[in-house]
């Protein structure tokens, strides 16, 4: 239903309130997101050894929790398997990620060049309880090569952002 500004409405104070209600409740929406999104539980950065563990990163009844994990090769001319195991209580494995970091330069007829891709992230999410740790390793113990940055949050803001993008898109659509 779109509404005429220059229609004169009988119900003119019903509309202003329902607007007010639905700007107010857009605000909060996009307030909660933001809130949930800049709460961490812990952040930390690691140069860690071959075969180290992170964890325990215990989960409850209906709080998941969001780990992100950055990492970064160190070095030049080289290649690194840099993976991980997300383990359960009794340290068995659940699931394994990874990414193959490098580096290459060199010259060439053209003159010096240079590629590589260090960089490698990671955003796992638990949602059943129980505690999880999360194991580090590299190929050929190169572990001192790799920089890591662990963050772990509480849940997703993400819900709170979609509600308040659709409230304000309904507004946006019916009183304007």
């Amino acid at each position: 239903m779109k509404v005429n500004p220059k229609q004169k409405l009988e119900n003119l104070y019903f509309y202003n309130n329902l607007m007010l209600i639905v700007a107010i409740f857009c605000a909060v929406c996009f307030v909660t997101y933001f809130n949930i999104e800049n709460q961490t539980i812990a952040k930390k950065t690691y140069s860690l050894d071959e075969g180290s563990t992170y964890g325990p990163i215990v989960v409850k009844k209906g709080q998941p929790k969001i780990c992100k994990i950055k990492s970064a090769m160190y070095g030049d001319n080289r290649s690194i398997y840099f993976s991980g195991e997300v383990l359960d209580e009794d340290k068995e494995t659940l699931y394994e990620f990874g990414k193959d970091l490098w580096h290459e330069s060199g010259y060439d007829s053209e003159g010096y060049w240079s590629e590589s891709d260090r960089n490698m992230a990671a955003c796992l999410t638990f949602t059943e309880p129980g505690k999880y740790y999360i194991q580090f390793h590299t190929d050929e113990n190169m572990m001192n090569q790799i920089g890591l940055e662990i963050v772990v949050k509480k849940g997703s803001g993400i819900p709170h952002l979609m509600m308040g993008m659709y409230l304000l898109i309904i507004t946006i659509l019916i009183f304007i």
